[in-house]
């Protein structure tokens, strides 16, 4: 992987979020907007940037995308380590921690989470 533009991408604040929220997980498109509060036009032009630096890879299942952070970059444990530590000590790293297990423990009662996740319950 080409470190100068993993740290070019990683520079962005919410492709900074998104990988981070991303290590050690799968999550789509709808669960990132639902979490960060971003657009999801916005989170898909990060994600797409991010793809194309070889950061996030997605896995498709039926209409859904669940990205997560590639091999490549797991390969990378400095700066994975340094990832990590951001997300307990950034204020806003760490809010979104928080707002992903909240994501979760929703999800885990079966309460609408997002509008994917509602279709294909009810179907």
């Amino acid at each position: 992987m080409d470190r100068m533009e993993i740290m070019k991408q990683l520079g962005n604040e919410t492709r900074l979020r998104l990988v981070v929220l991303l290590l050690g997980r799968e999550l789509c498109v709808c669960e990132l907007e639902e979490i960060l509060g971003e657009r999801q036009v916005n989170i898909t032009k990060h994600l797409n940037k991010l793809k194309e630096a070889g950061i996030v890879t997605v896995r498709r299942e039926k209409q859904r995308g669940f990205h997560t952070v590639s091999a490549g970059l797991l390969a990378e444990t400095a700066l994975i380590e340094y990832l990590r530590v951001l997300r307990a000590r950034v204020a806003r790293l760490v809010e979104d921690e928080a707002h992903f297990h909240r994501h979760e423990a929703i999800k885990d009662q079966h309460i609408y989470v997002c509008n994917m996740y509602k279709k294909e319950t009810l179907t």
